[in-house]
């Protein structure tokens, strides 16, 4: 089979491995690729060969990484044989991604939403998908389309249960996505999207496990253990947010003392406006008030110690080698690190303490890129 035809050769467990080896790594010998992946010699060409009739893998260079020293030829990706289309949701825009077959970036567009209107947000996710498309090498050869959106959502289903900042209910997203673009589609929450993109090729590449977590109009997490992203039964999993650790106040998901009932941006606001005694509008003013009102730092101080606990709950449920804070929220990073630190410091239990936290500001492109990276994936493992 051409890569022009559509699909890979072979999804097999081993082909599975070596494509993901290399799209992850990059070009290495065979003898490289069967330490890496475990296959036996033979196994390895069994998988190559194919793969790089079809068009997927070449043979580049050369390395004296053979048996005594001898050089030996390399096996790389192909990019421009396949392409998948990676998007992140908001409430008030679309960003999509072009990425290739070995997960580099090829094109970048956004739309402004007129509406959250279903139909609306679908027919500008049709037009940018085609916009994309029309900027690959070989545009025939975009082979599938992933969507990562806030809220509750069941990748198996295609299914958004529920998206609060789209206001949406009961949504086949990714079956009417499909329709309008013709292509297989998948459906993901966007922080367990950004997790996979951050599991091949960001903070978390080599890590047998580590979290994700959000801090912005929601507070988001996510989990990867051994390589795979964790995903609920329904879809549901990770909600930090909506840990009862923050106090008495009533959630919009109606519960009480959710976290993000003090730690989400719509809450910061509002507390900080009440604190001043000013309308404060956006999450910027309100950290250049805390940063010189004493009154407002007290906000961001609980904040601070909310999101501590928070983060100690994770490290404490699923002992991850680290955590990867992320988010438009690290603008206030400042003002709530040290109360952070501290609870989390009184909250982690035992070893759990030595859960390394990075901090690591990502455009909304990364998170297009996460699910780009999750469409990738499923091409790879054959999930049509």
């Amino acid at each position: 089979m051409n890569s022009r035809s559509g699909w890979l050769p072979s999804t097999s467990p081993g082909a599975v491995a070596v494509m993901s080896t290399l799209v992850t790594e990059g070009a290495m010998s065979r003898a490289d690729l069967s330490r890496r992946t475990g296959l036996t010699s033979a196994a390895v060409t069994k998988v190559v060969t194919p793969l790089a009739d079809a068009g997927y893998l070449q043979e580049v260079g050369r390395s004296v990484s053979g048996s005594l020293g001898r050089p030996a030829s390399l096996v790389e990706v192909c990019g421009e044989a396949a392409y998948f289309v990676g998007v992140k949701v908001t409430d008030v825009e679309i960003l999509g991604v072009l990425v290739d077959l070995s997960g580099q970036i090829r094109a970048t567009q956004s739309r402004k939403l007129a509406s959250r209107d279903v139909d609306e947000v679908v027919e500008s996710i049709g037009a940018l998908t085609e916009s994309l498309r029309e900027s690959a090498d070989h545009p025939d050869r975009l082979r599938y389309v992933a969507i990562g959106i806030s809220g509750d959502v069941d990748r198996e289903s295609g299914l958004v249960s529920y998206s609060p900042f789209l206001r949406w209910h009961g949504v086949r997203l990714a079956q009417q996505v499909q329709a309008k673009v013709g292509l297989p589609t998948l459906v993901e929450n966007d922080v367990r999207a950004l997790t996979a993109g951050e599991h091949w090729f960001g903070a978390g590449v080599g890590k047998p496990s580590f979290a994700v977590v959000t801090v912005g109009a929601g507070i988001g997490c996510a989990m990867s253990v051994r390589g795979q992203v964790l995903a609920g039964v329904h879809g549901v999993s990770g909600e930090l947010g909506h840990l009862p650790i923050a106090g008495d106040r009533a959630c919009y998901c109606g519960a009480v003392g959710c976290l993000e009932t003090v730690a989400g941006t719509a809450a910061i606001l509002r507390d900080v406006s009440t604190a001043v005694g000013s309308e404060v509008t956006d999450l910027a003013a309100a950290v250049a008030w805390g940063e010189q009102d004493p009154r407002a730092a007290a906000v961001f101080h609980e904040v601070g110690r909310v999101l501590g606990l928070g983060i100690a709950s994770v490290v404490n449920l699923f002992g991850p080698q680290s955590v990867v804070l992320t988010g438009e929220g690290l603008v206030a990073l400042d003002l709530v690190r040290e109360p952070m630190r501290a609870a989390f410091v009184v909250q982690a239990y035992g070893q759990a303490i030595h859960s390394e936290l990075i901090v690591r500001p990502l455009t909304f492109e990364a998170w297009a890129r996460g699910a780009a990276t999750m469409a990738l994936q499923a091409f790879i493992r054959g999930a049509v």
